[in-house]
C-alpha cells in the first residue's frame, strides 16, 4: 500500500529473491501429465514391460508449461517481485481474498470424470457380506470402487433439498442394478439417463432391485453389476410416481427412483453366475490399477512454513511439514532421515518415519530418546534437502504445545485431547462443538422401503447368542443438525485426503441403554487411555474403566491397562451382526409380561476398511492403539494371519478404521473374534441415524 512499513526487511516466501519456482510445473517449465495408458504407473497392462507411450516415466510431456512459459519460475505472489514483502495488514488481506477464491473454487461443481479402482479387502468383503445377506445366488468375486465427483455433488445438493422438504436426513439405501456390459462405463461416467427408461412395469423411474437375483436377468449374459447408493425422500403414492420421488414394490422387492439426482453409482461388482457376454472396453478399463477420466491436477506447491510454537521441556516426537505431494513417500523418507544424519546424528539411528498424505505431505517422526526443545528449534533454522532441492521447513513437537491451536483439529475433533499415554496432543483445544447440540426423535414406517430393510436386517442374525428372538417394536431416525453436520465436515476430510468419495456403510452399535440421550446429542466417543478416579466429579462413582475427561483432568490421572476390555484398541466398536451389538445391550425395560425391551444405535460410519484377518500374538497387543495410522511401524508384530501377510503400509496409510474379521469357529477367545467387528476413532466418523427398539 505504502502507506505502512514492510513487515520484514526480506520476503520470506522468496527469500527476497522476488520469484519462486512454479507451482504449476514444481519448477521443470514443462507440463508433465500422467500417463492414461499406464495410469501414471510406467508399466504396460500386461506387467511385465515399461509403458510405450511415457516409456516408463508414468508422465507424459505435453510442452511447456503455460504457468511460467518454461521459463521454471514466477512471480511471487507476497512481494511482486520486489523482494520486500508490504505491511501486515496487506499480508493479511492477501491471505483473506486467496481463502476466498479457493472456497469459491470448492462451491461450484466440479468438471465431469470418473476414476475406477479396485475395492480393498475390507471394501469387498462388505460387498459379500451384502449379496449374501440379500439372497444373491453365487457370490462377488471382485468388486471396483466407482468414484465421479460431479455425480457425487450433484447427489449431495438434491440430499440438501431432500432435507428442507421433510425437515431431517432423507433415508438413505443400497440398491442393485444390472445392465448389459456396454452401459457400464458409460452410467460410471454420466449416471443414469431419465430419457433412456423404458419398461416402467411399476412407475416411472430408474429401477434397483433389494435382491440381486432381481437384477441378473437385466445384465443380459453380463456379469457386471452396479451397487448405488440411492436417496428417499417422499414415497408416492400411484405408480405415475409424480408426488412423490420413489417407490417401493415389495412383491417385486424394487426401488422406483424417479430423479437421476437421487441415484449415485458406488461400486461395480463381478458375480460368479455371470454369462459369457463382455466389453473389450469394460474388460480392459477394470484390468488396470487405476481407470480414470478426470482432469486431476497435481499439487505442485506448498504453503509457507508456519512457525515452531514448541514450548515443552523435551519431545519424543515430531512433525515436520509441508512437504511436496508430487515427491514420492520413499524419496521423502529418506530425505528426512538425510536430515537427521545431517544436523541430529544422535537419534538418527532409531528413527520411525511415517510420510502422511494429504493435499500436502507431511512427516511423523518417532524419536528413540527424547530431544531437548532448544535442539527442535534449531532444526528449524538448519536447510532440508527435498529431492535435491535445499529449503527450509517447520519441525515441531508433534504433541503441541499449550500456548498453540490444535493443528491437528478435525471436523470438530482433536484425537490427543484425552490420551496422556499414547498420541497425546497438549495444545489448546475448542470447546466441544455438540455442547449445544439438541435431537429429535422421528418415527420410521415398518413398512416402508427404509423401515423395511432395516427391520429384514435385524431379524437375519436371529437367534441372538442368549436363545432369544427379537420382535422389532419400532424405528425412529435420530435428527441432530450438528452432529450432521460434523458428519458432513468429516466426509469432506476424508475427501480431501484420499481423492475419492469416502464409502458408507450402516453399523450396529449397542451400549447402556440409559445413556442414549447423550450418544445422540454428543455422538459417539472414543475411550480415553487412563483411568477414571473416584475423586472426579465427571467421572468418578460411575464404575467406568476409563474416563471421560480430557487429558488436562487433575484426578484422572493413572494409566488405563488391559482388562479384558478394548482389544483392538482405543476405538468406537460396531457391528454388522444385530446380535453381536446385542451382547453389549445393557440397561433394559422390564415389562410387566417378563420381557425386556433394548434399544440398539444404527450408525452411519464413513471411510475405507482395513481388513485384519488373524489372530494377536499377545492379549494387549493392539490395547493402546489409537489411530488406524499408529499400526503402520508394527503390524505383524501384532497380528499372526490366518493366511498370507498382513497388509502393506500403503494399505495402512490409506485406510480409515479397522474391520477385523470373524474367524468362526477358528475363532481364539481373547486373541480374535468370532464374528466381524469395525473399530472407528473418531467421533463423527459415525453419525447415528436410527434406533431400534425391540423386545426379547
Amino acid at each position: 500500500c505504502g502507506r505502512r512499513p514492510p513487515a520484514a526487511t526480506v520476503c520470506e516466501p522468496c527469500s527476497g529473491r522476488g520469484s519462486m519456482d512454479c507451482s504449476r510445473c514444481a519448477g521443470t517449465g514443462r507440463f508433465m501429465l500422467p500417463c492414461r495408458l499406464c495410469s501414471g504407473s510406467g508399466i504396460s497392462k500386461h506387467y511385465k514391460f515399461q509403458c510405450s507411450m511415457c516409456r516408463g516415466q508414468g508422465r507424459v510431456d505435453r510442452g511447456e508449461c503455460n504457468g511460467c512459459q518454461g521459463a521454471r519460475t514466477r512471480q511471487c505472489w507476497t512481494c511482486h517481485g520486489s523482494g520486500v514483502p508490504p505491511c501486515t495488514e496487506c499480508i493479511e488481506q492477501q491471505k483473506h481474498r486467496r481463502l476466498q477464491q479457493a472456497q469459491q473454487r470448492m462451491q461450484g461443481p466440479p468438471p465431469p470424470g470418473v476414476s475406477i479402482s479396485q475395492c480393498g479387502a475390507g471394501e469387498l468383503s462388505t460387498l459379500q457380506a451384502l449379496w449374501s445377506e440379500r439372497g444373491g445366488r453365487g457370490e462377488v468375486e471382485a468388486a471396483w470402487i466407482v468414484d465421479n465427483p460431479l455425480l457425487t455433488y450433484d447427489y449431495f445438493e438434491r440430499r440438501k433439498d431432500l432435507k428442507a422438504q421433510l425437515r431431517r436426513e432423507p433415508d438413505e439405501l443400497q440398491g442393485f442394478h444390472g445392465t448389459h456390459p456396454d452401459n457400464v462405463l458409460s452410467i460410471a461416467q454420466t449416471g443414469f439417463d431419465a430419457g433412456r427408461r423404458a419398461g416402467q412395469v411399476f412407475g416411472a423411474g430408474e429401477y434397483f432391485a433389494k435382491n440381486p437375483c432381481v437384477s441378473e436377468g437385466y445384465c443380459r449374459g453380463g456379469e457386471y453389476m452396479f451397487v448405488c447408493r440411492l436417496s428417499l425422500g417422499h414415497q408416492s403414492s400411484t405408480e405415475a410416481n409424480t408426488d412423490g420421488d420413489h417407490i417401493w414394490v415389495p412383491t417385486q422387492q424394487y426401488y422406483v427412483i424417479s430423479q437421476p439426482q437421487q441415484i449415485l453409482p458406488q461400486y461395480i461388482v463381478r458375480f460368479s453366475r455371470g454369462g459369457s457376454v463382455c466389453s473389450p472396453e469394460l474388460t480392459r478399463a477394470l484390468s488396470l490399477p487405476r481407470w480414470s477420466t478426470k482432469r486431476e491436477r497435481q499439487v505442485m506447491h506448498v504453503p509457507a512454513n508456519r512457525p515452531c510454537v514448541m514450548s515443552m521441556q523435551s519431545t519424543n516426537a515430531l512433525w515436520m511439514g509441508y512437504l511436496h505431494a508430487n515427491i514420492p513417500d520413499n524419496q521423502l523418507e529418506a530425505d528426512v532421515r538425510a536430515f537427521f544424519a545431517r544436523h541430529a546424528p544422535s537419534v538418527a539411528s532409531g528413527l520411525r518415519v511415517h510420510i502422511a498424505s494429504g493435499k500436502y505431505k507431511k512427516a511423523h517422526v518417532q524419536l528413540p530418546a527424547a530431544m531437548a526443545r532448544d535442539l527442535v528449534h534449531k532444526l528449524n533454522t538448519l536447510p532440508f534437502v527435498e529431492a535435491g532441492r535445499e529449503r527450509r521447513i517447520c519441525v515441531d513437537d508433534a504433541h503441541g504445545s499449550p500456548e498453540q491451536q490444535c493443528p491437528r483439529w478435525i471436523a470438530g475433533y482433536c484425537r490427543g485431547r484425552n490420551l496422556r499415554y499414547t498420541h497425546s496432543c497438549w495444545c489448546s483445544h475448542k470447546e466441544r462443538p455438540t455442547e449445544k447440540a439438541r435431537f429429535r426423535l422421528i418415527e420410521v414406517d415398518l413398512k416402508g422401503a427404509k423401515g423395511t430393510e432395516i427391520k429384514d436386517k435385524f431379524l437375519q442374525s436371529a437367534p441372538f447368542h442368549d436363545g432369544s428372538r427379537p420382535r422389532v417394536v419400532a424405528v425412529h431416525a435420530v435428527q441432530n443438525d450438528v452432529l450432521a453436520q460434523l458428519h458432513e465436515e468429516y466426509r469432506a476430510y476424508l475427501r480431501n485426503k484420499n481423492k475419492e468419495e469416502p464409502s458408507v456403510r450402516e453399523l450396529y452399535h449397542g451400549t447402556n441403554n440409559k445413556i442414549l440421550d447423550v450418544l445422540f446429542r454428543h455422538g459417539l466417543q472414543p475411550p480415553s487411555d487412563f483411568q477414571a478416579s473416584d475423586s472426579c466429579p465427571v467421572s468418578g462413582g460411575k464404575g467406568l474403566c476409563t474416563s471421560l475427561c480430557n487429558n488436562d483432568c487433575k484426578h484422572c490421572v493413572a494409566r488405563h491397562h488391559w482388562d479384558k476390555c478394548h482389544m483392538f484398541g482405543l476405538g468406537i466398536y460396531l457391528a454388522d451382526l444385530a446380535k453381536k451389538s446385542h451382547r453389549y445391550c445393557s440397561q433394559p425395560v422390564e415389562l410387566p409380561d417378563g420381557s425386556r425391551r433394548f434399544r440398539m444405535v444404527l450408525c452411519s460410519v464413513l471411510g475405507r476398511a482395513l481388513e485384519l484377518s488373524g489372530h494377536l500374538r499377545d492379549r494387549e497387543a493392539m490395547h493402546d492403539v489409537s489411530h488406524v495410522r499408529a499400526l503402520i511401524h508394527n503390524l505383524e508384530e501384532m497380528i499372526e494371519p490366518c493366511e498370507g501377510s498382513v497388509p502393506s503400509k500403503h494399505d495402512v496409510e490409506g485406510a480409515d478404521l479397522l474391520a477385523v474379521k470373524g474367524l468362526g469357529r477358528a475363532c481364539k477367545p481373547g486373541f480374535s473374534v468370532m464374528n466381524t467387528e469395525y473399530i472407528a476413532y473418531h467421533p463423527y466418523q459415525c453419525l447415528p441415524k436410527y434406533v431400534i427398539t425391540y423386545e426379547v
